[in-house]
């Protein structure tokens, strides 16, 4: 079995409060790209899993959230369920990308399709949530509102046009370090997203400049300075918008014309960044 996953960036993230479970209460726009891995599959029954990866840096063992979702699925009466799977990686670690998290929803939805189970999308959603935050949005893809810890979602206008500009420095950021440090008294109160405005805007993206922002850089900007570097020098190419993804450190910019965007990736791959140039996706999955 083959399994397409996707990348996705957060096209705007803050941070309402920290909990008493010790997560923050979040508020973020979710946008699937086409940045994609590839996982090849073959699902059995002796409750083992294997796993390999083209990339050494990423664990092949009962961390991989790979291997962890399989085990998640056991719970629906698959007690020996066990797999095969090959990780073909293309969407770096580190980067708040959720490559990791997209592996596991597309595990998950394999799972589904090999075993012939109609699961409700509440209870897989749940299941995944216990997984990672960005998971049940990976069940998804497309555009969507998480509020939570990222896992209460709701879709919004989808993003039909603009071409982004993906751009990771050398550098990986921790998620844990990212939130752990996070100082809300020194962020300034900003209302809450309302669906109408944010749909208004969505709807008329790039052309409608928004006003979202990624609250996570008042963290990670002055503790990495090569992530605000590169940040700086994509807002002075003045895209129609440009923020960090999740917690970082990659970084994208939306941009009208795919020309411009590949003439400035080829201008960041020569320092030695890693770059992508990407469409907006409807689904985060998708499954052959």
């Amino acid at each position: 079995m083959r399994v397409t996953t996707r990348a996705k960036v957060n096209l705007h993230l803050d941070i309402v409060r920290k909990r008493n479970d010790g997560f923050h209460e979040i508020e973020t726009i979710f946008q699937s790209v086409s940045l994609a891995d590839t996982l090849y599959i073959d699902f059995h029954d002796d409750a083992c899993v294997t796993i390999t990866c083209n990339d050494p840096a990423i664990p092949v063992d009962g961390s991989n959230l790979c291997a962890q979702a399989v085990c998640a699925m056991r719970s629906f009466g698959l007690p020996r369920l066990g797999a095969t799977i090959r990780i073909d990686k293309r969407i770096p670690v580190g980067a708040g990308l959720g490559g990791g998290s997209a592996n596991a929803a597309g595990v998950m939805l394999a799972v589904c399709r090999a075993r012939y189970r109609e699961i409700p999308i509440a209870e897989l959603e749940a299941v995944a949530a216990e997984i990672g935050s960005d998971v049940p949005f990976m069940l998804h893809g497309g555009t969507m509102l998480g509020r939570g810890r990222g896992e209460i979602l709701t879709r919004l206008e989808p993003i039909r046009r603009g071409v982004f500009l993906i751009v990771k420095p050398d550098v990986s950021v921790s998620t844990a370090w990212a939130y752990g440090n996070f100082n809300s008294r020194l962020t300034k109160h900003r209302p809450r997203i309302t669906l109408n405005a944010v749909n208004s805007v969505l709807a008329r993206f790039p052309a409608a400049l928004p006003s979202f922002r990624n609250a996570l850089e008042d963290v990670v900007c002055p503790a990495h300075p090569t992530i605000a570097h590169v940040l700086d020098d994509l807002l002075r190419e003045m895209p129609c918008f440009a923020s960090m993804s999740g917690s970082g450190s990659a970084l994208f910019a939306v941009l009208a014309d795919r020309r411009w965007a590949e003439t400035l990736a080829e201008r960041f791959s020569v320092r030695g960044f890693f770059t992508s140039v990407v469409e907006p996706a409807k689904r985060a999955v998708d499954i052959e």
